[in-house]
């Protein structure tokens, strides 16, 4: 795998630019480098964070809109990425693709 500094995305092997960006730019992911795991509405959340935490994989949540957007149409209507380290990005991706339904799970950002 390959690893995107700008936007945190893993990338094929072969990839000559980042699917996400577009960015020439990729390298080797170091072990604690975060990682996007996935993208999901608010309702979701909560829960992933919970499952993450009780598996001792440490995350970073980011709103896609901005807190003033959210505040403006309601957190409910927010959607969040999720980054794990890489070290722990296999483990986290087993738990999700439980976790979540199918189409869920594979939600990448637009």
């Amino acid at each position: 795998m390959l690893y995107c500094e700008m936007c945190m995305m893993l990338c094929d092997d072969g990839a000559k630019k980042c699917h996400n960006c577009n960015r020439k730019k990729l390298r080797e992911p170091g072990e604690s480098d975060p990682v996007f795991l996935l993208e999901q509405q608010s309702l979701w959340s909560g829960g992933i964070e919970e499952i993450l935490r009780e598996n001792d994989i440490p995350c970073m949540k980011r709103g896609v809109r901005g807190a003033g957007l959210a505040f403006i149409l309601g957190e409910g209507l927010e959607t969040y990425q999720f980054f794990v380290p890489y070290s722990a990005y296999d483990k986290a991706k087993e738990l999700m693709d439980d976790f979540l339904p199918y189409d869920e799970a594979d939600h990448e950002p637009e």
